[in-house]
C-alpha cells in the first residue's frame, strides 16, 4: 500500500545530505575522538586511554575515525557517512531475519523506521554508546532469525547483542528488549540467543582485560565518577521528578518517541484476541521500563540515555502502520494525525529562545500529553484510514524534527541552550580561534591538558597520557571519594610529565584554582599561566 507514495520517501534525503555535509558530531563523540587522537599521537593505542567509554566503544569510534588527517568537516562527515553505512546494513540484516517471520510488507516497514530511526537520531544521540548499542541490537535480532541454522544464528546474535551491552555496559537493557523481540517471533532462538550471549559477552570482556589490565579497575571506579547516581546517593523524590522530566524532553524533541503510545493502541485494535491485546500492552511497556531503569541507575539524565526508545518507537509504529494498511486499505487515522501534528508543532515549539523554553514548559508538555492521549482514545474507536501519500509525508515530517537545524538538545531539560545550528556554529568558532595559537607553538608540540576532550579535539597536539582528559582529576574536585582512587593518582601524575611544552586549560570546565592546592602549586611552578597565550575557550600556559 505505501508503495504508492514511495516517491514520497526521497525527502528524507535532504535531512539525511544535511547531517552528512553540516550537523557534525555532538561534543561528546568529539571528546572520545579527540582524547583518542591526542593519546594516540604521542603513541598510546585506543585500548590504553581512558575516555570515560569501555574498550569496545573506544574501538569502534577509533575504527570509524577514518578520516582523522582530513579537515575538519570532511572528517566529521567521513565519520557520520561510516556510521550510516553499518545502519544500513543493520537495517537490511533486520528486515532478512523478519522477513523470514512476518509479510514482506511489515518486515520491510519495521526495518527501515529503524533505520530511518537510527540515522536521523538527535545530533546528542548519535554515535553514543547508547545508541550504538541500539545499531547491534537491531544487528542481533536480523542475526538471530536470518541465519537457517540456530547455532550460527545464535552465536551470531549473541555476539551482537554482547557487543551491545559492551560499548557501556548500563546498555544492557537494550540487549534485553533486542532478545525480547526475537522471543517475540522464535522463544527457542531466543532463548538460545541469551545462553551464548552471556559467556560470549564475559569471554570478550575478559579479552579486554587481558589487553588492558586497567580496564577491570577502571569499570570498578566509574560509579565513583558518578556522584548524581542513586546507587551512590540513594534514592529520592527528585528523581522521579528528573526522570518525568527527562522522558517528557524526549517525547518533545523526538516526536517518534511521543507517537509510541498511539502505536500500542493501533496493535492493540489489531490484535486477534484478549492475550494478544494484553502482550502488546504489557510487552512494550516492559521494554520502556528496561530503558528507564538504565536512565535511573546513571541519574544524570541526559537525553541520548534513552536512544534505544528512538528506534524501539518507530519500529512499532511502522509496524502499526503496516498491519492497518494490511487490513484496512491504508494507514491508521488516528497515527497519522497525531504524525502531522507533531511534525509540524514540534518545529515551531523548538525553535523558540532558550528563555521562551524554559519559562513555558508545562503548557507544552501538558499539550503533548492532551494530543496523545486523545490519539490513543481515537485509535481505540476509530476504523479509517488515510491516503498512503500523508502518511509518508507525516513520517517524513516525524523524523526529520530532531536534525532541523534549530532543534535543541533537550526543550528546557539539560543542554537546552545548544541547538543543531548553535553546536556548529561554536564548532567553527573554537577552531578559528584555537588554529593561531596550534600554528604558533607547533601541531606537534606535546602538551598537557585540563580541558574537556572536545577542545583536545580541536587543538589536536599530543600528550603523553593515559588520561588526555583528565576526567578523575576533574571529578575529584567536587566528589571527594574520586581522591582516593588509583587512577586519580595516575591523572595527576600526567601533569609531571617532562615532555609536555605546555598546559592548556579550559577555566569553565577545570580551573586551576580549583585543583588541591599543592597540585596547583605543582602545575604553577612549571607552567607559566601569568603570561598565557589565549585561543577562546583555553589558556595556553608555556613551560617555564
Amino acid at each position: 500500500m505505501l508503495r504508492r507514495a514511495s516517491w514520497a520517501w526521497l525527502l528524507l534525503l535532504v535531512p539525511l545530505a544535511l547531517t552528512i555535509a553540516w550537523t557534525g558530531l555532538n561534543h561528546d563523540v568529539r571528546f572520545v575522538l579527540g582524547t583518542l587522537q591526542t593519546a594516540g599521537r604521542a603513541g598510546l593505542s585506543p585500548s590504553e586511554v581512558f575516555v570515560h567509554r569501555p574498550m569496545a566503544y573506544r574501538l569502534v569510534l577509533a575504527a570509524g575515525d577514518a578520516g582523522s588527517a582530513l579537515p575538519l568537516p570532511v572528517r566529521e562527515a567521513v565519520v557520520r557517512v561510516l556510521a550510516l553505512g553499518a545502519v544500513l546494513l543493520v537495517s537490511l540484516l533486520l528486515r532478512a531475519g523478519l522477513r523470514r517471520y512476518r509479510p514482506a510488507q511489515e518486515a520491510t516497514a519495521v526495518a527501515a523506521a529503524t533505520g530511518v530511526a537510527l540515522a536521523l537520531a538527535p545530533n546528542w544521540d548519535f554515535l553514543q554508546p547508547e545508541w550504538l548499542a541500539a545499531v547491534f541490537a537491531a544487528g542481533g535480532v536480523g542475526a538471530a532469525l536470518r541465519i537457517p541454522r540456530l547455532v550460527p544464528a545464535t552465536v551470531a546474535g549473541g555476539v551482537f547483542l554482547a557487543l551491545a551491552v559492551l560499548v557501556k555496559y548500563t546498555t544492557a537493557p537494550t540487549a534485553l528488549v533486542a532478545l525480547g523481540v526475537v522471543a517475540v517471533l522464535d522463544r527457542r532462538r531466543a532463548l538460545l540467543t541469551g545462553v551464548l550471549g552471556v559467556p560470549i559477552c564475559l569471554g570478550l570482556f575478559g579479552l579486554t582485560v587481558l589487553v588492558e589490565p586497567r580496564e577491570w579497575r577502571w569499570l570498578g571506579e566509574l560509579s565513583s565518577l558518578n556522584g548524581g547516581s542513586p546507587l551512590s546517593r540513594g534514592w529520592a523524590l527528585s528523581d522521579v521528578q528528573a526522570l518525568a522530566g527527562t522522558v517528557l524532553n524526549e517525547a518533545v524533541g523526538v516526536p517518534a518517541v511521543a507517537l509510541l503510545p498511539v502505536s500500542v493502541a493501533v496493535l492493540v485494535r489489531l490484535a486477534p484476541g484478549r492475550r494478544a491485546r494484553l502482550a502488546w500492552l504489557l510487552l512494550p511497556a516492559a521494554a520502556v521500563l528496561v530503558v528507564l531503569a538504565a536512565v535511573v541507575l546513571q541519574g544524570q539524565w541526559f537525553q541520548y540515555h534513552l536512544a534505544a526508545l528512538v528506534p524501539f518507537a518507530a519500529a512499532l509504529g511502522a509496524l502499526a502502520v503496516a498491519r492497518w494498511s494490511a487490513e484496512h486499505g491504508g494507514p491508521s487515522r488516528a497515527l497519522v494525525l497525531v504524525a502531522i501534528v507533531l511534525g509540524a508543532g514540534v518545529p515551531i515549539v523548538s525553535a523558540a529562545t532558550t528563555e521562551w523554553r524554559l519559562a513555558h514548559g508545562t503548557p507544552v508538555y501538558a499539550a503533548l500529553t492532551g494530543l496523545v492521549v486523545a490519539g490513543v482514545l481515537f485509535a481505540a474507536r476509530d476504523r479509517g484510514r488515510t491516503w498512503p501519500v500523508v502518511a509518508v509525508l507525516a513520517a517524513s515530517a516525524v523524523f526529520a524534527v530532531p536534525v532541523w537545524p534549530s532543534a535543541p538538545y533537550s526543550f528546557d531539560g539539560i543542554h537546552p541552550d545548544y541547538t543543531n545550528s548553535e553546536r556548529v556554529a561554536a564548532a567553527e568558532l573554537d577552531e578559528r580561534l584555537i588554529a593561531p595559537v596550534r600554528a604558533r607553538i607547533g601541531a606537534d608540540t606535546p602538551v598537557v591538558y585540563l580541558a574537556f576532550g572536545d577542545m583536545a579535539y580541536f587543538f589536536g597536539n599530543p600528550e603523553n597520557c593515559r588520561y588526555p582528559a583528565p576526567v578523575f582529576v576533574q571529578r575529584g574536585t567536587y566528589i571527594p571519594a574520586v581522591r582516593g582512587l588509583e587512577s586519580y593518582r595516575e591523572n595527576l601524575a600526567c601533569f609531571e610529565h617532562p615532555d609536555a611544552r605546555y598546559l592548556v586549560v579550559q577555566p569553565s570546565w577545570l580551573a586551576l584554582d580549583r585543583l588541591p592546592a599543592e597540585v596547583a602549586a605543582g602545575v604553577r611552578s612549571r607552567f607559566d599561566c601569568d603570561r598565557p597565550l589565549p585561543a577562546g575557550q583555553l589558556t595556553v600556559c608555556p613551560r617555564r
